[in-house]
């Protein structure tokens, strides 16, 4: 995702894989309370896990269309200027 919006938007963004402490930190350096931390850290622990991984019919079934890929997202996002 982070390499799609580099190339598309013509942005330089980075993907840095946290460790759990880590990304603690980072909650509480931007002033999110212990009570935060403690629940983004088990959504991020979730994730990591890979549990929420699989695909599923959430975008189809919701909005009553296809989902569509990523990069035409981006390439509509970056030519409504969302990254300038």
């Amino acid at each position: 995702m982070a390499e799609d919006i580099t190339v598309l938007a013509c942005r330089d963004i980075r993907y840095e894989a946290l460790t759990p402490d880590a990304y603690a930190a980072e909650l509480r350096a931007a002033g999110v309370d212990e009570f935060g931390v403690g629940e983004l850290g088990g959504l991020f622990a979730i994730m990591r896990e890979g549990h929420l991984a699989s695909v599923r019919d959430d975008v189809p079934r919701l909005l009553g269309r296809p989902a569509r890929p990523f990069r035409d997202w981006v390439l509509e996002q970056a030519a409504l200027g969302t990254w300038t």
